[in-house]
């Protein structure tokens, strides 16, 4: 593989950020509250630190192949039969949660903004530039991220404006550990999926590979330090600011309490908080498209002299079509239980299975079964 000296562990932390806040960020403190109630905050730690131990495991599997992908070190593992056939896995995977993402994405749009706007339009909005921006090379995609990631503290900001200016009441954070260590590990669940994202070290590891191996635990440890902080900080808010009666009964929490902030020069600053959001659900869409065609290189070697643009085009195409055949609420709920089912195979089990086998027969670069 190429390397692309020019790119830092800086660049790093960036991307997996801007992969892991994405759609999720609106529903999280709701989904989670659901499950572990005023105990909410503690299922966020839960999940950062469950997902920093899962890192260690990726950076572990990356170490001993620096200068190959999860597409390349796979074959030399389990033999090409076996590798193809977990890429491809990795790719119908891409797919599956770019559909999801534009699902979700495009309900929240619709209801709060483009009421009457049909769904084929926003979901064509929202993939258009995230196909554009995912047929590029990571450089390309990196320095976009690190421009656009001033957003976040921009949606920190606001919150910080809405926990000073709005009435809240500390004392529903109260009392602490109530719910039950099942219910707040019940919660880390919820909150998992919306963290997602962090598995892309598994192909980005040898682009940043001439940084050293401790930048890259560093990088990644620090993107998912930062998630788990922005996260923790949103749950916070919503949980002192809405009654735990309201909080039951609100899907989208974050946008609700934005929407009652008053600014003279803005009228409704909910439409500019989702505004903003809708840059890091296309910056996630991204990073999943940039996946499918990673590996669209590796699982159809005979066609590798086709443009990357090609492959991103065609797996958004799928991607955007999946997206529109569910009909209901139910439909999605059922989508999202099979996506996030699947990733547990992607993110965990596969992964370990791998450096397993790799440290079992002692393989690592350069070498083969």
């Amino acid at each position: 593989m190429n390397k692309q000296t020019r790119l830092t562990s800086v660049q790093l932390t960036f991307f997996i950020i801007q992969t892991q806040i994405g759609v999720g960020v609106l529903g999280l403190p709701f989904n989670v509250y659901s499950a572990s109630k005023a105990d909410a905050w503690i299922s966020i730690l839960i999940a950062g630190g469950i997902i920093q131990i899962i890192i260690a495991l990726l950076w572990l599997l990356g170490k001993r192949f620096p200068s190959k992908s999860l597409f390349e070190y796979s074959k030399l593992v389990l033999g090409k039969f076996a590798g193809t056939f977990i890429n491809s896995g990795y790719l119908i995977y891409g797919v599956l949660v770019s559909s999801l993402i534009l699902m979700y994405s495009t309900a929240i749009i619709k209801s709060w903004a483009l009421i009457l706007t049909p769904e084929w339009v926003i979901m064509l909005l929202l993939i258009t530039p995230a196909v554009l921006l995912g047929k590029e090379k990571v450089m390309e995609i990196c320095n976009v991220y690190v421009i656009v990631s001033g957003l976040i503290f921009l949606l920190i900001i606001v919150s910080i404006i809405v926990l000073f200016t709005y009435p809240v009441d500390w004392r529903y954070l109260f009392p602490v550990g109530a719910s039950g260590g099942i219910a707040m590990l019940k919660g880390a669940k919820e909150a998992y999926f919306s963290m997602l994202g962090f598995e892309l070290l598994l192909i980005l590891y040898p682009h940043f590979n001439h940084n050293g191996g401790r930048s890259i635990i560093k990088a990644a440890s620090t993107a998912n330090l930062t998630v788990t902080l922005v996260y923790l900080f949103l749950t916070v808010v919503c949980l002192v600011t809405f009654s735990p009666a309201e909080i039951k009964i609100i899907p989208q929490p974050v946008l609700y309490y934005v929407k009652s902030l008053y600014l003279q020069i803005i009228e409704r600053v909910d439409l500019l908080f989702a505004s903003l959001w809708i840059v890091n659900v296309i910056t996630s869409l991204t990073s999943y498209l940039f996946l499918c065609t990673e590996s669209c290189r590796y699982i159809f070697e005979r066609f590798k002299k086709l443009k990357r643009g090609f492959c991103t085009v065609f797996w958004g195409i799928l991607g955007y079509i999946i997206a529109l055949l569910p009909s209901k609420e139910s439909e999605m709920e059922m989508f999202n239980k099979w996506v996030i089912s699947g990733s547990y195979v992607f993110v965990l089990i596969i992964p370990i299975l791998l450096l397993g086998m790799a440290i079992l027969f002692k393989i690592k670069e350069g070498e083969s079964t």
